[in-house]
């Protein structure tokens, strides 16, 4: 039976573009067999603008190649894999002394819409989210999520939502370090400036207990405003 993969919700042509050419062979390919590190980022190539089933600036056909076709199911496989692959640290386990270039993520976030009205065209939001003591936020835009309804369902909705993704450091800000015995200090907090990769769906557990929240929380409500 072949393994379920979770929905890419999100991800950012730009960034993805960059990390292949300055990471990946163009020719390298993704195989069914064990892959090496290497083999897996190749994948990320099938994001590129116009390579994903020939669509170009159309949200809805360009997330459903890569969400339900055959021809794109390694992408999905790739992106799933790199979310586990321990080679891309965690957020929460930053060291300002050995940056990496990506970081996964898997907590719940806020979204906060940045322009209502959308005059200029352009509708964006900031995702902020904390692993830990770690706090990140980095602003994306509404068109490159994979279901508008879904992402301005969690715009909307006062309660964090859960995400797990890819992201690339821009800034580190309001450091706080802590002295060590050995004289020597770690990072105790700080807000992170970031470029986000790619966002995928989380898994059931985590989205059925968002649920259950959200549905408490609104009967909760309801029962207040009967009174």
């Amino acid at each position: 039976m072949t393994e379920s993969y979770r929905h890419i919700l999100y991800y950012s042509p730009s960034h993805i573009r960059q990390l292949f050419f300055d990471r990946i062979d163009e020719n390298t390919q993704v195989t069914t067999q064990e892959e090496s590190w290497s083999k897996l980022k190749a994948g990320l190539g099938n994001f590129l603008p116009g390579s994903i089933g020939g669509e170009k600036g159309d949200r809805r056909k360009v997330m459903k190649s890569v969400n339900h076709s055959e021809e794109y199911i390694q992408t999905k496989q790739v992106v799933n894999d790199l979310l586990k692959d321990e080679n891309i640290p965690r957020l929460k386990s930053l060291d300002l002394d050995n940056l990496s270039s990506l970081y996964r993520f898997s907590c719940e976030c806020q979204f906060i819409r940045k322009n209502d009205d959308g005059s200029d065209g352009v509708n964006l939001i900031e995702i902020v989210g904390m692993e830990e003591d770690i706090e990140f936020r980095g602003v994306t835009s509404i068109e490159n999520w994979s279901s508008l309804s879904d992402t301005l369902m969690a715009v909307e909705n006062e309660l964090p939502y859960p995400l797990d993704g890819i992201v690339q450091i821009r800034d580190v800000e309001d450091q706080l370090m802590t002295e060590e015995a050995d004289g020597s200090y770690s990072l105790e907090k700080a807000t992170c400036l970031v470029n986000f990769v790619f966002v995928c769906q989380p898994d059931r557990d985590e989205f059925q207990k968002w649920m259950n929240r959200r549905n408490l929380m609104r009967e909760n409500q309801k029962q207040e405003f009967d009174r």
